[in-house]
């Protein structure tokens, strides 16, 4: 396992609190991706795949509904984050329409991902958003490096059960939106259990209740942020000089720079979205549109 001793030791800390960040990830980017190897690059790569994620179904969308792939790459990026340039997601959609060869840099599960939307006879209930992240989670967990498939696996878990806390508190039936189809994610689809029967399996369960009790929606969302930045440090404590801390620091610097830019009445917003977005994805039952 290569050992970056003088990299980190000379990386800034970095805070929850800071009301702006000291380092942000065009900085990381600059200087850690080339004194990395190639093997751990790839690693710190997956941090950025999600961003890739909401690119791809964007133009996706678009392909869909008759835009060119010319048109296509003229469109902007939903965000310029990613790994991928408009040209490579484009050729990627035309790959998978026209049943030829995956581009070789581009990971094989969005090249399915396309295949599935476009096949007709494989409709599905689920956002396009949503089948595409059940994807790379099964992708994710195929990860031979155990902090970053764990990590991966916790994000999964967590954005789950609070899918099925907000569905269940809002009287509406969360099986299409569970994404995975391992044993907790079947608990959420069936289970009508109070903890869905996943006491004893969960660890964090019960901290996800107690946070899910704040009223304040921004502070909730804030104290999530804070429950996977506490994961990152117990997690990567003991890896000093490796590449887990490095990409432990990936992802507090993703943390801390979206929390610089969401700003309270940008939190609501997003909440009243995500409500949004559940009711228009399952029946509601007739009492809670009465209410």
């Amino acid at each position: 396992m290569a050992k970056y001793y003088y990299l980190i030791a000379g990386l800034p800390d970095i805070s929850f609190s800071e009301e702006k960040p000291s380092y942000t990830l065009s900085q990381f980017r600059d200087e850690v991706y080339d004194a990395v190897s190639e093997k751990d690059r790839k690693l710190l790569d997956m941090v950025f795949l999600t961003v890739d994620h909401e690119n791809l179904v964007s133009l996706l969308d678009a392909f869909i509904k008759g835009k060119t792939p010319d048109e296509l790459t003229e469109m902007p990026l939903k965000s310029d984050q990613g790994l991928f340039s408009t040209s490579q997601l484009v050729a990627l959609i035309q790959a998978a329409a026209e049943s030829e060869k995956c581009p070789s840099e581009l990971p094989m599960y969005m090249y399915d991902f396309v295949q599935l939307v476009l096949d007709e006879n494989n409709q599905t209930s689920q956002f396009r958003e949503d089948v595409l992240s059940s994807m790379f989670y099964d992708y994710a967990a195929g990860i031979r490096n155990a902090f970053v498939r764990n990590w991966m696996l916790f994000n999964r878990d967590l954005a789950n059960i609070q899918t099925a806390m907000t569905a269940r508190k809002y009287g509406l039936d969360a099986s299409a939106l569970i994404v995975g189809n391992d044993a907790v994610a079947q608990a959420l689809k069936t289970s009508g259990a109070r903890d869905w029967g996943l006491t004893g399996t969960i660890d964090f369960l019960d901290e996800l209740v107690r946070i899910n009790e704040e009223k304040d929606l921004t502070q909730r969302e804030k104290m999530i942020d804070i429950m996977r930045w506490n994961w990152l440090d117990e997690n990567s404590f003991f890896n000093y000089f490796t590449i887990e801390k490095l990409f432990a620091m990936l992802e507090k610097i993703r943390i801390a720079e979206r929390w610089y830019k969401l700003d309270k009445e940008a939190g609501q917003k997003l909440f009243r979205m995500l409500i949004s977005d559940l009711k228009q994805q399952v029946e509601v039952p007739q009492e809670f549109e009465n209410n």
